[in-house]
């Protein structure tokens, strides 16, 4: 797991566990990697706007963001970031395993509806080997201040 996600959630008093797992290289590889329902695996999608704004948008790994949703939700123009945008932001975690904590980053963010109604939520840590598992109340304080909508269409069963 990366440090800087680890303090985070010492700082918050948040207790966790990790979950290894053999390595992969997607939200829904490490979810079927761990044996984690796809559905309570949170994955981190990287937005920005035409002013630069970044918006980290969390859905569960089974999903796909609907762009518009995001767009007419927020009054804005977002569109997914170029990969090398990505891992500059999050220089401290393996390429692809962006954590879904974006105030962890000093940034915006909007998460899924579906991801606060689960009973428990996994998301990658930083690395490809470990998944970061929170209960329902532990998620949810982390993720108070944030916006909450429906922006994601499931499409895997």
């Amino acid at each position: 797991m990366s440090r800087r996600i680890a303090s985070y959630l010492d700082e918050r008093g948040v207790s966790y566990e990790t979950l290894p797992h053999h390595p992969s290289h997607s939200s829904l590889g490490s979810a079927i990697a761990a044996q984690v329902p796809t559905r309570k695996l949170a994955k981190a999608v990287m937005l920005e706007n035409e002013q630069g704004h970044r918006l980290m948008a969390v859905i569960p790994a089974d999903s796909k963001l609907d762009l518009s949703v995001i767009n007419d939700t927020l009054g804005g123009r977002y569109h997914l970031m170029k990969e090398r945008q990505v891992y500059d932001c999050f220089d401290d975690c393996e390429h692809g395993a962006v954590p879904p904590l974006a105030s962890a980053y000093n940034m915006d963010c909007i998460v899924d509806d579906a991801l606060v109604e689960q009973a428990d939520v996994y998301f990658e840590g930083g690395d490809h080997r470990n998944l970061v598992h929170l209960s329902q109340e532990a998620f949810n304080r982390l993720m108070e201040e944030t916006r909450h909508a429906r922006i994601s269409r499931r499409i895997y069963h």
